[in-house]
């Protein structure tokens, strides 16, 4: 869902980073039973723990981005990751154990017990993750065989595709009432009755029984490949890429455990493997469930939302004033949370298209650039060459699938552009071929564009963007949707889009009129997140995390929490 999130947001950034993995992560440790288990908190005498292994995991997938930005980890990162690991864990048991029931009747609480359909949305989950990485082995291996690599997946494909903001609230006037309304979206409840578990969850199996039943319904039914004719589990050949990416992928995991006092058998280690990952997942949707509950219960108002906008302006507004510099260094970084436009007509928007330079393009230049310094090639030479390799670069169509040259990509454009009849239109398709050609997938869906200064000295984005940027805005008067020829960058050549000046929204008059204010303001011209969404996020975070906070001080009160610092302090 689009929805930010608590706990939740922060646990479904959670990578189920395989343990091979770990030692190309931030934390390192030695892959043995005793370190990876070593609990580093304990909560209520030791009913919940948290190893060394979830606290590496944590740090490595969230506790880096989120505490140190960096890949350095500290004493306070990799502490402030151990509070979210803890609390996360807290929560859980106390939300699904049988024996929490009278404690939570006192906070007013119900068991949370997973739908059939919420239970199959995690093993869901589960096959996406190890069907990536099998899909990761074999890729590699043809690669490495110089077989063709196979077509991307579904959900590849969906990973590069216009995603429209999953809107939580509907703003609409009520003819009934004669009224402005603000709704909540009703969302459409999923029913399932049958489990598509890997094992037969009801049965009495002993560990054994589970690994055989689930390694044989995986490469069965959940082993998903693009090949037809590898997807038949029956089809045995030594060259099957498929067969050799399942070995390797069942080596690595071997590999991980190999100081680990374990069953060596391949089924049982497969089966460890996936009850980690469905762990994780299963407490993602625990979390999920009940921060849902609890937004639904909940609802966001007119009033509210003023209130907070309101709120956030004037607190921007005294922080802009008091530091201009303060507005210039956030625009650039996060435009969607600039609530008070304190310089609009210094900035305008412009969002774009990259054609990358490929990585041998890349070690070419470079390799040219080490020639030049070594005096084996003149400057005139080193230019001639550097164009050359330049004149390489191709785009690539993810609907064709095939790699055109960079003239027919810009007349596809141009002719897509010619057949529109409005701005809007206009940028619709230019939002179309930027998922179709661009390659840079930060700004693909995303919820703010680019703010270039007309101030050249304010620029924070590589010279000739902005000065190409400055050129649109300044040549065709400010014509919304005006495109630019190609501009090189040393990622490579941008399709630059002219997409409006920078304005403010007034924090003035009536709740409904900032309300209307807030509907029609685009975080991004060619998306349909609003500032209104972005208000509604604000505060169903804040509310949830206020919540969340007061029922886990609840949960711990009166109950101790030793955390043993010898444990894990070794890992900063």
């Amino acid at each position: 869902m689009a929805k930010m999130k608590f706990l939740k947001m922060c646990v479904l950034m959670l990578c189920v980073c395989m343990i091979p993995s770990l030692a190309g992560c931030s934390l390192v440790t030695t892959n043995v039973d005793k370190q990876l288990n070593e609990v580093v908190a304990s909560f209520d005498n030791g009913r919940v723990e948290v190893t060394r292994e979830d606290l590496i995991l944590t740090y490595n997938s969230i506790g880096n981005s989120n505490y140190d930005n960096s890949s350095t980890p500290t004493q306070s990162g990799v502490e402030q990751t151990l509070n979210l690991a803890l609390n996360r864990a807290i929560l859980v048991d106390f939300l699904t154990a049988d024996d929490k029931q009278a404690e939570r009747e006192k906070l007013g609480l119900d068991k949370i017990v997973l739908t059939t359909y919420e239970a199959n949305n995690v093993w869901r989950n589960v096959y996406s993750y190890l069907n990536s990485a099998l899909k990761n082995n074999e890729d590699q291996l043809r690669e490495e065989a110089g077989a063709t690599l196979e077509e991307k997946t579904t959900e590849e494909e969906k990973s590069t595709a216009y995603t429209p903001y999953d809107k939580t609230y509907t703003y609409y006037y009520d003819s009934q009432s004669g009224q402005f309304v603000l709704e909540r979206v009703t969302e459409d409840t999923s029913y399932e009755n049958e489990s598509i578990a890997l094992f037969d969850t009801s049965a009495d199996l002993t560990f054994a029984e589970k690994a055989k039943q689930a390694m044989e319904n995986f490469r069965s039914k959940y082993w998903e490949y693009t090949d037809s004719t590898e997807m038949d589990p029956t089809y045995e050949s030594e060259n099957s890429f498929s067969d050799k990416a399942w070995n390797k992928y069942i080596n690595a995991l071997t590999r991980a455990e190999a100081d680990r006092n374990l069953s060596k058998e391949p089924a049982e280690i497969f089966l460890r493997e996936v009850q980690r990952i469905y762990q994780i997942y299963y407490d993602n949707q625990i979390l999920t469930r009940f921060q849902e509950d609890f937004e639904k219960s909940n609802d966001v108002t007119i009033d509210m939302v003023a209130t907070k906008f309101k709120e956030l302006y004037n607190a921007q507004y005294e922080q802009f004033t008091a530091n201009p510099s303060a507005f210039d260094s956030l625009i650039p970084t996060s435009a969607e949370k600039v609530y008070y436009m304190q310089n609009p007509e210094g900035y305008f928007k412009v969002n774009h298209i990259l054609i990358k330079f490929s990585d041998e393009q890349n070690d070419a230049m470079e390799a040219e650039k080490t020639k030049l310094s070594n005096g084996q090639i003149t400057k005139t030479q080193y230019e001639a060459n550097i164009e050359k390799i330049k004149s390489e670069t191709k785009a690539y169509n993810r609907d064709t699938q095939e790699y055109e040259s960079m003239d027919t990509f810009y007349s596809k454009l141009q002719s897509a552009l010619s057949t529109a009849t409005s701005d809007s239109t206009r940028m619709v398709v230019f939002r179309e071929f930027m998922h179709r050609y661009s390659q840079d997938d930060a700004t693909l869906n995303a919820s703010a564009c680019y703010y270039i200064p007309t101030d050249s000295t304010k620029d924070t984005m590589e010279e000739n963007f902005a000065n190409v940027s400055r050129e649109l805005y300044d040549n065709g008067n400010g014509q919304v949707s005006a495109i630019s020829n190609f501009a090189e960058t040393s990622y490579g050549y941008h399709i630059i889009m002219y997409t409006g000046k920078a304005t403010n929204i007034s924090a003035s008059g009536n709740n409904q009129t900032i309300v209307e204010r807030l509907n029609g303001y685009y975080l991004n011209p060619l998306y349909n997140k609003t500032m209104l969404d972005q208000i509604i996020e604000n505060i169903t975070l804040t509310s949830y995390s206020t919540y969340e906070n007061n029922i886990l001080n609840q949960i711990k009160a009166d109950k101790n929490i030793v955390i043993y610092p010898s444990s894990y302090n070794d890992l900063y």
